[in-house]
């Protein structure tokens, strides 16, 4: 009967191999790779019941078909439980083998269709879960929880590799607190190194732990099967995600691997989104300690400095009132360098106003014309002495702005000194405001040498500066302009520049007209 079945499978265009007994049949399953096991019940040496009992625990997805011409209710039963495809009754004809061969490789097929299909379900939850955590301690526990619940593991680990190169469990379920707490691991020991070096997953079915890649922690744990996946991100190896069953009856199968495999890529992705989102984390907690110890420094300086430079100008400019000739002349150097350093500590003290919110606004209605004049005549003597040309061009129906009159001042005077500072001797300024719709817009130009297009972006960050620090010709800590962005904002306004080099800048504040301008 053999012979016959054997011819009509090759007829039929299948790749059979017979054998004469039950031992035989499972060394060859052991030793190579089938779709299908076609057993009599009634077998030498090894019964047709354990033939099948053995070849499922060696492949769970080999599709079994059982030849009988006899039996009882007891061993179709058992055969059942087992997962048997098909029952083929003596006697049958070759067309019969054949068609029911068939029908066993199409439920195999449907069968492992449908775990694909299942696998997409817990696929999409952990999607979600990755897309709604960044926390790298809430990643791995979802990880091991949705590994162990869809491939039915009574255990499953997540190990990752740590800066010493050594494999740690971040997150378990099933095993012992002091395994979990314990288990350190070179990437070369045990399964977990094995699956870690060669980067391919692996399925250990039967005695497991004869394997010699199972090592004396595996041992200690009782396993019946196991699937060990390498959890890979951009061709790095991260670490490795463990299941294992201690239930001889339902071994995992090629399909739980592959589901486990493609859950391993996607934690990999996500483990490496939040070790890089609490690398941020971290890196920010870090900018802003330091950027508490930077506005402390700055509180402290301003503070300490304050007093004597008060005291300092007050005795100079005394001095001066009443020095005559050179002295004189000595003395106004002195009260010019001491109003620079006034100047760069009032910066500092704005700063820090802003940054601790104590930056007080109180709106109500501001002249343009008012404000530009009062500025000009506190600054116009720092023009004078590099024979700056300055003009002012006002609209004739110039409404008030609703701003704080304090923290306006203080903008156009950072805007003014600042084209003063940058315009080259003889050079000119320009000042003109005028309606736009429901604001006005003031604007400053100059004739110095301009902002390079690059750096347009950046001059109103704090500390930057065009020029580079070792090769600066003009003064100043780069304070001025990020100090005039930030009050403006807080009046609801808008600053902005534009810049040619070698033909000058212009900066445009943009703020609000009162409720009366705007009628």
């Amino acid at each position: 009967m053999r012979e016959m079945c054997l011819r009509s499978l090759w007829t039929a265009g299948y790749n059979a191999l017979g054998v004469s007994n039950g031992q035989e049949a499972l060394d060859q399953i052991r030793s190579d790779s089938f779709d299908a096991f076609v057993t009599d019940l009634r077998m030498p040496q090894v019964s047709g019941l354990d033939a099948c009992r053995v070849a499922r625990e060696l492949d769970p997805d080999l599709a079994i078909i059982v030849i009988t011409g006899y039996g009882t209710m007891e061993s179709a039963i058992e055969a059942l439980k087992l997962g048997v495809f098909e029952f083929l009754l003596k006697p049958f004809s070759p067309d019969e083998l054949t068609d029911t061969v068939e029908r066993a490789l199409f439920k195999q097929q449907l069968a492992r269709e449908n775990a694909r299909l299942n696998a997409l379900i817990p696929l999409y939850d952990l999607s979600r879960v990755f897309v709604s955590s960044v926390d790298m301690a809430v990643v791995p526990r979802h990880v091991v929880r949705i590994a162990r619940q869809e491939v039915d593991a009574d255990s499953a680990s997540l190990m990752l590799l740590n800066s010493a190169g050594e494999l740690t469990i971040h997150a378990a379920e099933g095993l012992p607190p002091e395994v979990v707490a314990n288990t350190r691991r070179r990437a070369d020991e045990g399964v977990a190194g094995y699956v870690l070096s060669t980067r391919q997953p692996l399925i250990l079915q039967g005695d497991v732990k004869k394997d010699p890649r199972f090592g004396p922690f595996e041992r200690e744990i009782e396993v019946a099967s196991a699937i060990s996946v390498p959890v890979i991100h951009k061709d790095q190896v991260l670490g490795v995600l463990n299941v294992a069953k201690t239930r001889e009856d339902t071994p995992f199968t090629e399909a739980d691997m592959e589901l486990l495999s493609v859950l391993a890529s996607q934690a990999a992705v996500a483990i490496e989104n939040a070790r890089l989102f609490q690398e941020t984390q971290d890196a920010y907690r870090r900018l802003a300690e330091l950027d508490h110890l930077k506005s402390e420094f700055i509180s402290i300086a301003a503070h300490e400095l304050r007093a004597p430079l008060a005291i300092l100008l007050a005795y100079a400019s005394l001095i001066q009132d009443e020095a005559t000739g050179s002295m004189r002349d000595h003395l106004t150097q002195v009260v010019e360098s001491a109003m620079q350093l006034k100047s760069i500590i009032d910066e500092m003290v704005s700063l820090r106003r802003i940054d601790t919110g104590n930056a007080q606004v109180s709106l109500t209605d501001v002249s343009v014309v008012a404000s530009v004049e009062t500025v000009l005549r506190e600054l116009r003597p720092l023009a004078e002495r590099k024979s700056l040309r300055i003009s002012t061009d006002f609209s004739d129906d110039l409404p008030t702005v609703f701003a704080d009159e304090q923290v306006f001042y203080l903008i156009l005077t950072n805007l003014l000194s600042n084209a003063i500072k940058f315009t080259s001797a003889e050079g000119a300024i320009h000042i003109s405001a005028y309606r736009d719709g429901e604001n006005v817009v003031v604007a400053v130009s100059d004739t110095g040498n301009g902002i390079p297009q690059e750096d347009l972006e950046r001059i109103f960050e704090r500390f930057y500066q065009v020029e580079k620090s070792l090769r600066r010709e003009h003064g100043g800590i780069g304070l001025g302009l990020a100090i005039a962005r930030e009050m403006v904002d807080l009046i609801d306004g808008k600053v902005w520049v534009e810049s040619q080099l070698n033909r000058g800048s212009t900066f445009y504040i943009s703020l609000p007209c009162t409720r009366e301008g705007r009628a």
